[in-house]
């Protein structure tokens, strides 16, 4: 489960974390090697599972879990908009594949450049200057996300793919227009609650991209 490299603090995962911790516990107060065994391979079963998932449905992991936290009333104790957003780029790898869209891995590479930087929000939020420049660096993600888009528009040919991915360029727009008027919202009033729902919304609407580009062969 590799996530994308960059500054800010590291993203813990929290399936692997939880998969390690209760096999843990188990492994201690279990002698029986045979049944040990097995539940280690089902462990390993289970993140390889994730794994192979994430690559065809990107943000499956993402959206997994924030409907684990809706589901179990996690949302009473813990601010989901904000875990949600740090575990944005929990998956961040780069898959290698091939693909009839141009371009296709450079961005897979924007689109990993722009979640990590928005999971890190929540961190830096609080420190103005840190902040700022946080903000710079998610201006400049989106635009070289939309760059490389509009890269793959102008070398596909006329059909029903260019039509939907520039779909899909209309959709990310308006929600980078929405993540623009949240930041100055909290600017004004200092509520985090609106700008983490923007942010989230916006990885959205990239993994969604990811998986039309993904599911173009």
């Amino acid at each position: 489960m590799s996530r994308g490299g960059g500054s800010g603090a590291s993203i813990p995962d929290p399936i692997k974390l939880t998969l390690s911790y209760n096999l843990g516990l188990f492994l201690r107060f279990t002698n029986e090697s045979v049944k040990s065994e097995k539940m280690q391979a089902d462990v390993v079963h289970v993140q390889r599972t994730f794994d192979e998932v994430e690559r065809t449905l990107p943000g499956f992991t993402w959206n997994f879990l924030r409907g684990f936290m809706e589901r179990f009333g996690i949302r009473d104790s813990v601010d989901i908009e904000e875990m949600c957003l740090r575990l944005s780029a929990l998956y961040n790898e780069i898959p290698m594949y091939s693909s009839i869209v141009p371009h296709s891995h450079d961005l897979e590479k924007h689109a990993a450049e722009l979640k990590l930087v928005l999971s890190r929000t929540p961190s830096e939020i609080t420190g103005r200057s840190e902040f700022i420049e946080l903000i710079k660096q998610i201006a400049g993600s989106i635009k070289n996300l939309l760059d490389c888009i509009h890269s793959i528009l102008n070398a596909l040919q006329h059909g029903v793919i260019r039509q939907d991915l520039d779909g899909h360029m209309v959709n990310f727009v308006d929600y980078s227009k929405r993540f623009s008027s949240a930041l100055k919202g909290f600017f004004r009033d200092h509520k985090t609650n609106e700008l983490y729902a923007s942010a989230n919304m916006l990885v959205q609407q990239t993994n969604l991209i990811l998986l039309f580009i993904r599911n173009t062969r």
